[in-house]
């Protein structure tokens, strides 16, 4: 048992490793590609009401976000839950850039009481709608902007039901089951935590817009963009998504003929305002409220009443 501990430990240690040597190489070929006097001087030539409107709109993002997390969380929570939400919340940045694995930010459902499955399914219909918004916008948009893409489309007939069976042995690996939790209201969470994907993707698209406005690229174009680095973000290739939303945008972008820099300064200061800020607040709620995680307890959990 101690030996296994140990080698999935290792495991983990190896897989972080090889995230951030994955997001260090894509950032290294992607600035060295560019005159970083040149980024400086768009980000000046910005102006810092831009900038401002960007954290402001984050801010406004991170409200979305929170009513996801608690739309998805409070049928499952137990009714002994201590910590607020709003500082689990908040842990969940912090969280991205300390644990290995494709989503770090799962890690902050050990501050929640209750069963694990629960917990794990709530977490699934949080990340589950956005998911399912981002790839229908990407795709939609795809199809329209970029009609030599659409070849790629056939690969969805492979991803997809791959995605399904790697799912599926995740959860048959780990011994959990989700059938007893039948009084979750699946439909209900799902169809309020939709609007407020959309939502989700409509200001960060903005956020994008503002840094990107001078370049006059349709903000189809642009909506398109993110929905595609959204969805390339979920993919646990990286370290927190740096390097591959970058590339991604970069890739994208390029096919409007603007230059790398401006291409390149819009996803960092959305990562800055969106990511890396709301993480530096998580770890000043974890160590100034000495957050403990609450473990797997399977006995305690109650599914609230409906």
């Amino acid at each position: 048992m101690a030996d296994n501990k140990e080698n999935n430990r290792r495991n983990k240690i190896l897989g972080l490793v090889l995230k951030i040597g994955f997001s260090f190489v894509i950032l290294y070929f992607l600035f060295s590609s560019i005159d970083i006097t040149h980024l400086t001087e768009y980000l000046s030539n910005a102006g810092m009401k831009i900038v401002l409107l960007v954290f402001v709109s984050g801010i406004g993002l991170l409200f979305m976000e929170y009513l996801r997390f608690y739309i998805s969380l409070k049928p499952v929570i137990d009714n002994t839950q201590k910590t607020p939400l709003w500082r689990v919340f908040f842990s969940g940045y912090a969280l991205r850039f300390v644990i290995p694995g494709g989503h770090g930010e799962l890690g902050k459902m050990v501050f929640v009481s209750g069963r694990y499955s629960h917990r794990l399914l709530a977490y699934l219909l949080d990340k589950g709608s956005l998911a399912i918004v981002v790839l229908a916008g990407g795709l939609m948009g795809i199809w329209r902007l970029y009609p030599g893409l659409r070849i790629y489309y056939f690969g969805i007939l492979v991803i997809l039901p791959l995605f399904y069976i790697t799912a599926r042995y995740f959860l048959r690996k780990k011994k959990i089951s989700l059938s007893d939790i039948g009084g979750y209201p699946f439909r209900r969470v799902l169809f309020t935590n939709i609007p407020l994907s959309i939502a989700h993707v409509l200001i960060m698209s903005f956020q994008y817009w503002l840094v990107l406005k001078a370049e006059q690229i349709p903000f189809i174009a642009i909506f398109t963009t993110v929905n595609i680095v959204l969805f390339a973000i979920m993919i646990p290739v990286s370290f927190a998504g740096l390097g591959v939303r970058e590339w991604t945008t970069l890739q994208l972008l390029r096919h409007h003929a603007i230059s790398k820099e401006s291409a390149i300064l819009a996803p960092l200061l959305v990562f800055l305002c969106n990511v890396f800020v709301p993480a530096l607040i998580g770890v000043g709620f974890i160590l100034v409220f000495k957050m403990r995680p609450t473990l797997f307890s399977k006995d305690n959990a109650t599914l609230q009443q409906q």
